[in-house]
């Protein structure tokens, strides 16, 4: 009878083959999904990262649908246990549930040309209904099933918690016109327009502000727990929302072409990637399919056609399949609530094995605003704070770093800066204003030959062993007569010295230094850091051969860089890290973008590529173990059939749980939810609590 039954399922199944393709629809090769998929639905295979990287809407509908028919099946092969009158209908279930899987069979075989770890379920399936175990055939389905169903309902949570975080977007917003708010859909924006945000709404585009300060939360860009305070000249995100006050700002991007449409179509590439784990798993799965199958019909004359199934079972392939991608993905989520953007999910598994890393000097390890070192004056009628409040009324209206860091200066000496009229700015050179009846000028050194100031013998000694020591040069003219000049310092980033400790600590590896600055300069940073090796005076188009330098010395190499001149040594580099922030990630040719442009979440980033090492290996663990004791217990336990599946499905669900992990991290993680027209206020007040 269940021989018959069994002859009944695969006719049936190659009945529905034929008549698929005389009506045209071949549809070989689908996924478990994909058997109610339009014809016009591009089909895949599990062992095709499509399939668990991008399940669409349906697809968990339709496990959910299979699961419900094979649970119905089950409960009838139990009725069919105790009243054969109910055979029919459970065989009829039992072939409709095990379609989806026997497309994937067919596929391997005719399409791959193969035996794989399909195959080897779809036979150990098919015997173990032909031996009479109708329950534990349909259990075999149903729990395959659902193992699809949970992976797809997870992974589905997963990608909109990754992606959908930074696709917050309003419908509307309020666009100013003619002095008159008016609130339009958001597709109706275009660049230029000028919208007003408030307190509590949500920043739908990029853009510049133009009017007002306000408050921004854009942790989802840049993983900052600080609000950022953004006034006139300032860049704003889409996804980011104002905590308090209120901006008008000139629209630069909108829609798919913001900052945060551009992350999300990065990070649904970055999870398309399949690990190495995975790949070295699927290939160790795939070699050993013949041996199983070799061994499992070997035990048959002896042990019996039981033993042969159980064996069948113990193989892993399915189980490397679903938990690995499933794993990359949590620790993916994990990493963009961090404020790190990985666009290539396998760089992940590659940094563990870094032990070489490069730090460009510029913008990496030193901030872009330096700071006002020595001031060497020449005028004795003058006196340093006299100058330095001279050169910051001069460059108080200007934006550069240089004039920032003079401005900075002088309000940390509490100095009161005078008035100026009639200033006139040069690009790149100076700025000459008229402070009273002084014509005071500010600016390099071409600058003050272009203006006719009159220049110290003595001045030329102090300009080159400024430039020997890698400083830049601010000079200060009065009334055409140089009084001073400014040494600017290079400013380490605050929090440099912290993490390269960290990162020592951590792990053994050396560590580098690349720099365009003179020698002494980069050796005082390398002595003052610890550094293994320092490389000073190397051009941009150079970076790369000091890469492939310690590569060739058998160095995992990963470069740290600003991404300004550091493409080609980021494209050899094993591993590329940028710091070039969230404004520029769509050009960026690093494999991961510290969203908030400091090094802070450096060591985050080198925990969660130890934590999905730690996580994969429990996966393989949880894998093995019970297709090892499958295996041996059908030689030496004479273990049942229901016993195999349940043990190694058992297996499966726990490494599900285990990939799950990092998603328990994230939720201790998240920070305060924002309440809709909260303000800043009641958001210090709450985050207190």
């Amino acid at each position: 009878m269940l021989l018959l039954g069994l002859e009944l399922v695969l006719a049936s199944y190659v009945g529905l083959r034929v008549y698929e393709k005389s009506r045209g629809k071949i549809v070989s090769g689908t996924s478990l999904s994909a058997v109610t998929e339009s014809p016009t639905t591009p089909h895949t295979t599990p062992s095709d990262p499509k399939l668990l990287q991008e399940p669409s809407r349906g697809e968990k509908s339709v496990h959910l649908h299979y699961v419900k028919v094979s649970g119905a099946t089950l409960g009838l092969s139990v009725l069919a246990s105790l009243n054969p009158i109910w055979m029919p209908i459970t065989l009829a279930g039992f072939t409709y549930s095990a379609i989806p899987y026997l497309r994937l069979v067919e596929h391997s075989l005719f399409k791959k040309k193969k035996i794989d770890g399909y195959v080897l379920y779809g036979v150990a399936d098919l015997m173990t209904l032909g031996l009479g175990h109708v329950f534990t055939a349909t259990l075999g389905i149903s729990l395959t099933h659902i193992a699809y169903y949970l992976v797809s309902n997870a992974e589905e949570r997963s990608k909109n918690s990754l992606i959908d975080v930074f696709k917050q977007q309003p419908r509307t917003v309020w666009l100013l016109r003619d002095n008159v708010e008016l609130e339009v859909p958001l597709e109706q924006v275009r660049q230029g327009d000028i919208i007003v945000i408030s307190t509590g709404e949500i920043i739908a585009v990029d853009g510049v502000v133009i009017t007002g300060i306000a408050a921004v939360d854009q942790h989802t860009l840049t993983g900052e727990s600080q609000p950022a305070e953004k006034t006139v000249g300032d860049m704003v995100l889409a996804s980011t929302l104002v905590l308090s006050g209120c901006i008008q700002v000139q629209v630069l991007t909108a829609g798919s072409d913001t900052t945060a449409a551009k992350i999300s179509e990065l990070l649904t590439h970055s999870i398309d990637f399949k690990t190495h784990s995975q790949l070295k798993g699927e290939q160790w799965a795939d070699a050993w399919s013949v041996p199983f199958l070799i061994l499992g019909f070997s035990a048959m004359p002896f042990l019996g056609p039981t033993a042969t199934v159980v064996i069948l079972n113990g193989h892993i392939a399915q189980s490397i399949r679903i938990t690995a991608p499933l794993s990359t993905l949590n620790y993916l989520n994990v990493a963009a609530h961090r404020g790190l953007l990985i666009k290539d999910g396998r760089v992940l598994e590659d940094l563990p094995n870094a032990d070489a890393f490069v730090f460009d000097k510029t913008g990496t390890l030193t901030s872009d605003e330096p700071s006002v070192g020595r001031v060497i004056i020449y005028d004795v009628n003058y006196h340093e704070n006299e100058i330095l409040m001279m050169a910051a009324a001069a460059e108080r209206k200007l934006a550069h770093p240089i004039a920032r860091a003079i401005v900075k200066k002088a309000e940390s000496l509490d100095l009161t800066l005078p008035d100026i009229e009639d200033a006139h700015f040069q690009v790149g050179y100076g700025v000459s204003v008229m402070i009273g009846d002084r014509l005071v000028q500010v600016g390099s050194y071409r600058f003050m030959q272009q203006e006719g100031v009159e220049l110290p013998d003595d001045s030329d000694q102090d300009i080159q062993q400024a430039h020997n020591a890698g400083h830049s040069l601010v000079m200060v003219s009065c009334n055409r007569h140089l009084v001073a000049i400014l040494e600017m310092h290079a400013t380490l980033r605050p929090e440099v010295i912290d993490i390269i400790n960290k990162l020592r600590d951590r792990r053994s590896c050396i560590l580098a230094i690349v720099s365009g600055d003179q020698e002494q300069p980069t050796r005082k940073l390398a002595e003052r850091l610890g550094m293994d090796h320092y490389f000073y005076n190397i051009l941009p188009q150079n970076k790369a051969d000091i890469v492939e330098h310690l590569q060739q010395r058998g160095y995992t190499v990963c470069f740290v860089g600003d991404g300004v001149n550091d493409t080609i040594a980021m494209k050899k580099a094993n591993i590329s890290i940028s710091l070039s922030g969230a404004t520029s990630i769509a050009t960026d040719t690093a494999q991961i973008v510290l969203m908030d442009g400091s090094l802070k979440h450096l060591p985050d980033l080198l925990e969660i590529s130890t934590e999905l090492e730690k996580n994969l290996d429990r996966s393989w663990l949880l894998n093995v173990v019970p297709s090892t004791l499958t295996v041996i217990g059908a030689f030496f336990w004479r273990m049942d059939i229901l016993t195999s599946v349940v043990l190694t499905q058992g297996g499966l669900g726990l490494g599900v749980a285990n990939a799950a992990l990092p998603l328990r991290q994230l939720k201790t993680e998240s920070p305060t939810p924002l309440l809709p027209h909260q303000s800043y206020a009641e958001y210090e007040r709450t985050a207190g609590e």
